[in-house]
């Protein structure tokens, strides 16, 4: 089997790559614990409480649902200007052909540190700082074909 992908890198694309990295952390627990805290303490507060209590409730609300997102948005914003090149990817058998700024690389399968799936990305990593996202964007029709090739590998997965 043979994949073949061209595109470019969007913010949206790391925003949601460092959305999974976050809530599959311990910052996730943290997120949660506060998020279910804000809600019991303005359902029991609110009533009796001064309008900057309130406001001060739901600025702690907003912190993990909106502020959080936002400023992982703007980060992965920043990110993206550094990708302004196109990536052409290539799969199959033997390994990965990377193409960009008239640059090559090749892989073999066993050379790479490790693959992700996720439900709307894979991640494939060539080294511990170094990686590659395939969004459903990129995948289109092709994804389930393209994750039974990474899963016949013997690579570890998350």
């Amino acid at each position: 089997m043979k994949f073949k992908y061209q595109y470019k890198i969007k913010p949206s694309d790391l925003w949601q790559f460092h959305m999974y990295y976050a809530y599959s952390s311990y910052l996730c627990i943290i997120n949660i614990i506060c998020i279910i805290s804000s809600i019991a303490l303005i359902f029991a507060l609110w009533e009796n409480s001064p309008g900057w209590f309130r406001g001060v409730l739901l600025l702690f609300l907003s912190l993990f649902t909106v502020i959080q997102p936002l400023s992982i948005y703007q980060r992965a914003k920043k990110q993206a200007e550094m990708y302004k090149d196109e990536l052409e990817i290539e799969f199959d058998d033997k390994g990965i052909r990377v193409r960009q700024n008239g640059k090559m690389e090749e892989k073999n399968w066993n050379q790479l540190l490790r693959i992700i799936v996720k439900p709307t990305m894979v991640v494939i990593y060539t080294d511990v700082e170094h990686g590659y996202i395939l969004t459903s964007r990129v995948l289109k029709d092709t994804k389930k074909d393209f994750i039974k090739l990474v899963k016949s590998k013997r690579i570890q997965r998350t």
